[in-house]
């Protein structure tokens, strides 16, 4: 039987008091500041143009295939929802 997933959080000694537990098994340890607010995004821009930019490289004849209600009908092209 397959063990499941597992996610532990917590300092240091508190997670190296439990790796003889995980002797046997693949761990992937991810490592965050110790004071989240101190970081600093020096990279981060709004969604909006992060999204604008990806739709920027999409061809227009490609653009030019979707329906015309595809925003307003999301749900039903995605999901097979009815139309509202």
């Amino acid at each position: 039987m397959a063990m499941p997933l597992l996610d532990m959080e917590g300092k240091w000694e508190e997670i190296t008091a439990s790796v003889p537990d995980f002797s046997d098994r693949k761990l992937r340890v991810i490592v965050f500041p110790a004071d989240e607010e101190k970081v600093e995004w020096t990279d981060a821009r709004p969604i909006a143009d992060v999204l604008a930019e990806i739709a920027a490289e999409i061809p227009a004849d490609e653009l030019a295939k979707l329906p015309s209600d595809f925003t307003d009908q999301l749900d039903h092209y995605l999901y097979d929802t009815p139309k509202r």
